[in-house]
């Protein structure tokens, strides 16, 4: 058999023609029907992709619901002004006004900046003030 003649003959083997040597080609070997499936099979690994990813991520979210629900929250709400370890408490005079106060609270610092912390400590609406009335100013 000459080379031409080989060459012909694997190349219509591989097409899967009648006429080669071996009789009918294997995609008319393997043909089935067109309404018939083959059953979908899962390999081990393809079991525990296909159902286990789902449990373990159904898991992770109860433990982080868990912990969102039954640890003690250490917050507590309140509406009274907290004195920190950098306020002291001063009682307002007749006469007396934020400036004054903030100047005296903490003579080394700009006092419109005391003064802005001494509304934000006591969650002031403005700068008038009652004579009487405790306020916490930040500590020199």
């Amino acid at each position: 058999m000459s080379a031409s003649a080989t060459l012909s003959a694997v190349v219509a083997r591989r097409r899967g023609s009648a006429g080669a040597a071996g009789g009918l080609g294997r995609a008319a070997r393997r043909a089935r029907p067109a309404g018939s499936r083959t059953p979908l099979t899962l390999t081990r690994r393809g079991r525990l992709v296909f159902l286990g990813l789902p449990v373990l991520a159904g898991s992770a979210a109860l433990v982080v619901l868990a912990v969102i629900f039954l640890v003690p929250s250490t917050a507590t709400a309140t509406s009274e002004p907290v004195p920190g370890p950098g306020t002291e408490q001063t009682t307002v005079f007749p006469g007396q006004s934020l400036w004054e106060i903030a100047v005296t609270a903490d003579p080394d610092r700009d006092p419109r900046e005391v003064m802005d912390e001494i509304v934000e400590l006591n969650d002031l609406d403005s700068s008038v003030l009652v004579a009487g009335r405790l306020l916490e100013v930040p500590a020199a």
